[in-house]
């Protein structure tokens, strides 16, 4: 005890040597920078301001800020506890004219103190210059000839919910688009593209100016977080038709008489913020991140069938949102039927009204014996945008009569074995033998023959050999994880031959289908869970029970994510298949060698 309240002292002992030190408070920025082109400053702080007040930005436009942001770490280093935080605010501007930029020192008050930053001293320089006989003549392409920005139709939204966003040029002068954006990133998002079919030019006034427009890509993206999600500024590269005698015109002069000089411009973007609020809590037990406005239907074939005969359930969820990351639906077969993983075909349109159409799951049901089931009602649940309510569609139950076939048997069937007629192999009445028989001498007796020796030794060894045979094959079937594995393995190799096969014929879908069939049917066979009983969170838990490694699983299920993704995919190339592929089969080797 002693012991321990020294310790305790002699941690808040440097816990107030800590915050007894000097506040941090720095400015950072680049020491050139040329005309137009976007560059931030950053004021870092090592301790939470009360206020901060930052110097006269002069002569330059802000394009965003200030952007704050804020990160702790303790570490305790040979007995001594240092604390490093840092509280940042960023700024991204630009310059119109090249020159010297001298930026004061911003403010702070930490703890009631007040505090400096060190001063800024930036040089701009023309970001293009050429030079035009003796008279070095020079040009050059401001921010405000060409631009471009990230433009959401909503800066609000819920997790899952569909936003529009347009990346708009703008520009004043002739140019030419020399690359798609560079380092868009959307990880945080489920992005699909919207296709532009051309290119389209419009005119629009900004600030008193007149501009030509063009949006050069659009897509619909679905956030798959909350919280404020930021996308980062991009870069992309353009070709401008600058006049090189004479004043400089607008593109909504007649210039195609002088001569021109192309000059290439790096243009970057600002960052757009979304806020993403999260989905209200209390969700139904059949909503499965389903967001937007959906109808549903279902529908069965035949209701009155016989045992062994096959019956088709349809189930069709249609409507406006994040349709192809709806997953099948929940739903109670009867135990005596023999169910298939369903076929799924998706169907959408993606414009200016978000992603509309339909995803359908059609399931393979077989009753294996006769008598009066239920399926009970199938529920599918989704968030309703317009109410903010969470809404339940029931389908209602089927009854389905089965009638006992010709087929069925007395005893219980065992799923995947065909059955067979019994056939007879031979007759009652046998041939009459034509032939001379061939009789022994008399005395010749086989009993203590050399024969009679030889036929008794091969007889005993082909007897032990018998019995070690017979044991061994005991043994294997008494050990049930190596005969499950054997089968695991076997059946997930066939399907990824199969799928392999696809691959070659550049069959997209049909080559992901078979994928996610062998590595949800080997995990099926692995753990002794039927497939339709099988979800992320039960292998997650089964593979931990049984040893696992984390990543391998992580990797298992990676590869899960992304065959459903991919059979959807607009663009897929046998390069990314063939990736897949191998990982596959990687993966299934793992397991195999960590299984325990």
């Amino acid at each position: 005890m002693k012991r321990f309240f020294l310790y305790a002292i002699f941690l808040l002992f440097n816990f107030n040597c800590l915050y007894s030190q000097n506040v941090q408070f720095s400015a950072t920025a680049p020491k050139s920078v040329g005309v137009g082109e976007q560059f931030e400053i950053t004021y870092t702080l090592s301790d939470q301001p009360s206020s901060f007040r930052p110097p006269e930005f002069k002569n330059l436009n802000l394009l965003s800020g200030p952007n704050v942001s804020s990160s702790s770490n303790v570490q305790i280093t040979s007995g001594k506890v240092i604390q490093n935080n840092a509280f940042s605010y960023t700024y991204y501007f630009s310059a119109n004219n090249p020159g010297i930029l001298n930026i004061g020192p911003a403010q702070a008050i930490v703890n009631g103190k007040s505090y400096s930053s060190n001063s800024l001293s930036i040089e701009v320089v023309k970001s293009v210059a050429t030079q035009q006989g003796n008279n070095q003549a020079s040009v050059e392409v401001g921010n405000e000839d060409v631009f471009v920005r990230i433009i959401p139709d909503k800066y609000s939204v819920y997790q899952g919910e569909g936003l529009v966003v347009s990346i708009k040029l703008y520009f004043r002068l002739q140019i030419s688009i020399q690359g798609g954006p560079e380092n868009l990133n959307l990880d945080n998002f489920f992005r699909q593209d919207i296709d532009l079919n051309a290119i389209h030019k419009q005119q629009e006034n900004i600030n008193g100016r007149a501009y030509f427009t063009a949006v050069i890509q659009k897509f619909v993206l679905f956030p798959q977080k909350n919280g404020e999600i930021v996308i980062n500024p991009f870069s992309m590269k353009v070709l401008v038709q600058i006049p090189i005698r004479g004043r400089r015109p607008s593109v909504f002069d007649d210039f195609f008489g002088p001569q021109v000089q192309e000059v290439e411009k790096k243009i970057t973007s600002i960052p757009a913020k979304i806020y993403v609020k999260p989905l209200p809590a209390n969700s139904p037990a059949s909503f499965h991140e389903a967001v937007g406005d959906y109808t549903f239907t279902t529908s069965i074939d035949k209701q009155n069938v016989k045992t062994n005969d096959a019956i088709n359930l349809k189930i069709k969820v249609s409507g406006n949102g994040n349709i192809k990351m709806i997953e099948p639906l929940e739903i109670k077969f009867p135990t005596d039927f023999e169910t298939y993983d369903p076929k799924i075909s998706v169907n959408t349109n993606v414009s200016n009204a978000g992603v509309t159409g339909s995803k359908s799951f059609e399931y393979l049901i077989i009753p294996r014996h006769s008598g009066n089931f239920k399926i009970p009602s199938i529920e599918f649940s989704y968030f309703d945008l317009k109410s903010k309510q969470y809404k339940t569609i029931s389908s209602g139950e089927f009854d389905i009569n089965v009638e006992k076939g010709e087929n069925e048997g007395t005893t219980n069937v065992v799923s995947g074995v065909s059955k067979e007629d019994v056939k007879f192999l031979g007759k009652d009445i046998q041939f009459i033998f034509t032939q001379i028989p061939v009789f022994g001498k008399k005395g010749d007796f086989l009993f203590g023959s050399l024969r009679f020796s030889l036929y008794y030794i091969i007889s005993f060894i082909l007897f032990l050999i018998l019995v070690l045979l017979w044991r061994k094959r005991i043994r294997e079937n008494a050990n049930i994880v190596l005969m499950r594995n054997k089968r695991a393995n076997k059946i997930a190799r066939m399907r990824l031959k199969d799928a392999h096969l696809y691959m070659k014929d550049n069959k997209k879908e049909e080559f992901y289908q078979y994928i996610l069939k062998a590595l949800w049917g080997y995990m099926s066979d692995k753990l002794s869970i039927p497939v339709a009983e099988l979800s992320r969170e039960k292998v997650v838990l089964e593979t931990d029970e049984r040893k696992i490694e984390t990543g391998i699983v992580q990797k298992f299920l990676g590869i899960i994510d992304t065959c459903e993704f991919a059979r959807y995919a607009p663009i897929q190339d046998t390069t990314q298949m063939d990736i897949v592929y191998k990982d596959a089969i990687s993966v299934i080797s793992q397991i195999e060698q960590n299984m325990k």
